[in-house]
This record gives structure tokens, sequence and C-alpha cells, in this order.
């Protein structure tokens, strides 16, 4: 097979391959304008490599006379791009520079298209049959020399000014290795088309024309900086994931921080019944014929507060801890049955009544334990704010699990004035809340760990009033 053919070829094939990227880059974000204007330099240059292997090959001076017609305007569609993509990329480029730079290649592009020739050539005259030093033949122009080239001379110096002084700035803003990559691959190619194409259109130089292996400095260059973004992205990703981690256990500190009260009714009950029972069998014990049944008993019931007060602690450290949330395969009502076991001393306390309905035979969830209970934690809180603010005599909330469709269903309503129309639809959003002293993390965290696990939240309000909070999670059999 012909090297020259494998070498162009290979050239066009890593050009077009950037522009690929970049054009799929530039649909997954399309408010970066910078990749579809790489997109575009790319195209080109694959463009104006198989363009110069059709040059290199054919024997027909009309031919070639067309094919560097197009080569030029595959140039023009390389270079003014490029100089777009330096003052979107870097954001430092001379926007007037810019336009000066895009008016000479535009004129010159126009007497490509309407001067007889083209913007190279007035008129080739012959072809040169010249060959490579492994012996394969290839052409190149004789014919007198178009003076509007100078244009295109000129835009390209000017390019080479425009893209040093737009790296320059960039490193001097934030020192980024960014602009010596790409800023330098751009001068490299520059330098190396813009004095090697006009040698070869003088004759100087019996080369082929090579625009299109100079611009691999960029490929290189934009590939090696998709490359860094890529492992930055990925650093980034784990910081974000570890925030995000970090986020959810201060919320769920604040959110225990709220319920202190009710933490410390539930302990006390189970501290001041072991208290009363230690007294009690030290009274018994004192007789000279204690009856040990009754100090059996109230051994017994000392075991039963002290489990009841250590499973409250134990709980508690679980939505304190800081390890990774690992998933665990778990009864929802179990969860469901500890949470409102904390609660319930408070909600009585404060006139709220609490109903709950346990869906029997209920599927096992595979999820964070203690990320569900902080959902329903949250949401039966703001349940009980809900009921407080409303000035309802009738201060009712009930929870019920459920089966819905292949999936385990959770759901809390309550008789508050339910939720305002002007955050309904944002109000899972991040600091939105119908509070004014309240920041609004709480239902965005909900959220996040719900999807998280393929679920849904959602909330509506009740025609009776007060409003309905209900998340759904796929069971994984």
């Amino acid at each position: 097979m012909s090297p020259l053919v494998v070498a162009w070829s290979m050239c066009a094939s890593a050009c077009l391959m950037l522009g690929l990227m970049h054009l799929l880059f530039w649909f997954r974000d399309r408010k970066v304008s910078a990749y579809l204007l790489s997109a575009l330099m790319g195209f080109s240059a694959a463009v104006s490599a198989l363009l110069e292997l059709a040059m290199l090959t054919t024997e027909s001076v009309q031919l070639y006379s067309e094919l560097l017609f197009w080569g030029n305007f595959a140039i023009f569609m390389i270079l003014v791009p490029m100089v777009w993509f330096v003052h979107l990329y870097f954001r430092t480029g001379r926007r007037w520079l810019a336009i000066i730079i895009t008016l000479l290649w535009s004129t010159g592009i126009l007497v490509n298209f309407l001067l007889p020739g083209n913007l190279t050539f007035e008129h080739i005259t012959e072809l040169k049959r010249l060959t490579a030093f492994w012996g394969e033949p290839f052409s190149l122009p004789v014919g007198e020399l178009n003076p509007w080239r100078l244009l295109a001379d000129l835009a390209s110096l000017l390019i080479l000014v425009y893209t040093l002084d737009a790296t320059l700035h960039l490193w001097r803003r934030d020192r980024s290795r960014r602009a010596w990559v790409v800023g330098g691959s751009i001068v490299i190619f520059i330098l190396l088309a813009g004095i090697h194409t006009p040698l070869v259109d003088a004759g100087v130089v019996a080369t082929p024309y090579m625009i299109s292996f100079s611009f691999l400095a960029i490929v290189f260059a934009l590939s090696y900086q998709v490359v860094v973004d890529a492992v930055k992205a990925s650093s980034y990703e784990q910081e974000l994931q570890q925030t995000r981690r970090n986020l959810d256990r201060y919320a769920r500190v604040n959110l225990l921080g709220e319920c202190t009260t009710m933490l410390a009714h539930e302990l006390n009950q189970p501290l001041t019944a072991i208290l009363s029972n230690a007294q009690a069998a030290r009274r018994y014990l004192a007789f000279d014929k204690p009856e040990m049944d009754e100090v059996h008993e109230i051994l017994d019931d000392i075991v039963r507060d002290d489990k009841r007060a250590s499973g409250i602690i134990h709980g508690l450290r679980n939505m304190l801890q800081k390890e990774d949330v690992v998933r665990q395969r778990f009864d929802l009502n179990e969860a469901a049955r500890e949470v409102t076991a904390i609660l319930d001393s408070e909600f009585r306390e404060k006139g709220i009544e609490l109903t709950a309905h346990y869906a029997p035979a209920l599927p096992s969830l595979y999820a964070g334990r203690v990320e569900i209970q902080q959902v329903i934690l949250n949401l039966l809180v703001n349940a009980a704010r809900a009921v407080q603010q409303g000035g309802n005599e009738s201060r009712k909330i009930s929870l019920r699990t459920r089966v819905a469709n292949a999936a385990v269903q959770v759901q809390v309503k309550d008789s508050g004035p339910g939720i305002a129309a002007e955050i309904h639809d944002s109000l899972f959003n991040t600091f939105v809340s119908d509070r004014e002293d309240r920041l609004g993390m709480g239902l965005a965290i909900c959220q996040r760990i719900i999807e998280a696990y393929g679920g849904s939240i959602r909330v509506e309000n009740i025609e009776s009033g007060g409003a309905l909070f209900s998340f759904t999670l796929p069971v994984e059999l």
C-alpha cells in the first residue's frame, strides 16, 4: 500500500476523531460554543488532509486547480474558527484583532471564489511529478502566484500574534498549564504551516502540502487537555461525593438537634423507671425476709428499661455516624417503627396524634437503612411543624407503608395548612423552605437520597386540608 495514502489517511482520521469528540462535548453542553468551533476545526482539517492526498496523486492540471480551490476554503474553515475558539476558550483574546483576522481571511476567500484561478495561483501551467525518497511519485503545481495570497499570509501572521497575546494573558491570569498546552500547539501549527506552505507555493521546497499534518499539534494538545480535564473531573466527583456525605451527616445532626427534647423525653422515661425500680429493690432487700419474686420482677423491669435506653442510644449513634453508608437488606416497617419511637413522647406532649399503618409482609429493601430513616424522620418532623403552625386543634399525622407496583411506598400525611402554591413546584430545591428562619436543605437531601436508590419523592396538597408526602423505592429481589 502507498505510504502517502496511509500517512494522509491516518492524519485525516485523527483530525476527524477530534472533530467528532468535541462535537459530542458540544451536544452535551451547547452553552460551550468553543466545543463547536474546535469540532469545525477538526472536520475542516480532515477535509484538508483528503484534499492534499488527492492533489498528491492527480496528474490533471484542471483537477489539481479545483482541489487547491477547495483546499483554500478548508484552510479558511480551520483558521477563522481557530481565532474565535481561542477567544472563547481562553477568554483573553483581543476581539478587535480577531475581527481584523476574520475580515482579512474573508476577503481572501472571496478572491478565491470570485477571481480566476484560486487564492494561491492565478493560473497553474503544469504539474511537476517528483519522487519521494522511498520512490513514490507525487505532484506539485507550477504557475503564476496570485498576489492576493498576501492577505492570507498577513492574516496568518496576525493569528500568531493574536494567539501569543491571548496565551500570555491567560498565563498571567491563572497560571494555567492549559495556556501553554493549547496556545503553544496553535503557535506551532501556524509556524509550521505558515512557513512551509508559502515555500511550497514558490517552488523553494519540493515537498507535498502538509497543512493537515501541522494541525496534528492541535489534535494532540486538545486530546491531552481532554485527558487532564477527565482526571480533574474524576477528582472533583470524589470530592463532591465526600461533601455530599458530610452534608447528609450534618443534616442528620441538625435534624436530631431539633429533636433534642424528644430524645431527652425518650431517655428520661427508661432511666427514671430504672432508678425507681432500683430503689424499690433496695427496700425489698432490706427486709429480713425479702420477697425474691418481687425482686426478680423488679430486676426484669430494670433489664427491659435498660435495653430500651440502650436501643435509643444505639439508634442515635447510627443516625450520627460519620462512616460511609453501606447498603444492607432491612425491614422498612421495623426501620420506621424505630423513628416513630424516638418521636412518640414529644408528639404526645405537643398534642400531636401520630397513627401508623404498616403493610403486612412488606418486601425488604436493599439500601442505606440510616439514610431511609433520615428521610422518614425529616418528613415526620416537617409534618409536626405544619400541624403546629396550622392553628388547627386537630393535630394529626399518619404514617403508612404499602406495596405499590413492585415497589414499596411510605406516605406521611398531616392536617396542617398544606404547601403554599408559590413554593409547591420548587419545594425540593436546595434553600427553598416554607419557613423564613430555615435554609430549607432537608427536603433537597431527602430527594437526593431517594433518587440515588432509584426511587422518587413527591408532595401534594389534600383537598380536606394538609399535605401528603410520599416516596417510593424499588424492591431488589
